[in-house]
């Protein structure tokens, strides 16, 4: 993740103060530099929550940055995923799933970011593969086919919203 992704996971608390110190580091290595962000770079994880806390809230008023919030934040960290999944980095089903997963610790849906018609296939894979709905059959192909198909539409939507 990115400096400013890893900021908005944070302020969804999908990251917790222990994490401030690598998003420090992460900053320096993107060219991002002021005092507190170098004394939060060196501090170790188990320092206080509280100290850390306080260089991370110095930190974002030094770079003034403004800390993103809800669906603001979720579509950042979201579009890290996204990102994944359309280099093909990853498993398209499976970290679609992570992706999900993140979403549902929020409360915001797939539908609220742009994502609806992505969920739609990511669950016709998941029926394929647990065997319920048939939806390969009625589109005359393979299982295996119907979800490589459904992959490339999951990544072809991400490429759209990630334009956006």
């Amino acid at each position: 993740m990115t400096f400013l992704q890893k900021i908005s996971a944070y302020s969804l608390g999908l990251n917790t103060e222990k994490d401030l110190p690598g998003l420090a580091i992460t900053g320096l290595e993107e060219d991002y530099d002021s005092e507190s962000l170098r004394i939060l770079a060196g501090l170790h994880p188990t320092d206080t929550p509280f100290k850390l806390n306080d260089y991370f809230t110095r930190t974002l008023k030094e770079l003034q940055i403004t800390m993103p919030e809800g669906k603001e934040a979720v579509i950042q960290v979201v579009a890290y995923y996204a990102s994944a999944i359309v280099e093909k980095k990853t498993d398209t089903y499976v970290e679609f799933g992570k992706l999900i997963d993140i979403i549902n610790k929020t409360p915001f849906h797939c539908a609220d970011i742009g994502l609806l018609h992505c969920y739609a296939d990511y669950i016709s894979i998941w029926e394929e593969k647990m065997g319920g709905l048939d939806f390969h059959t009625k589109a005359g192909i393979t299982s295996e086919k119907y979800i490589e198909i459904t992959e490339e539409s999951i990544r072809q939507q991400l490429i759209k919203w990630l334009e956006v």
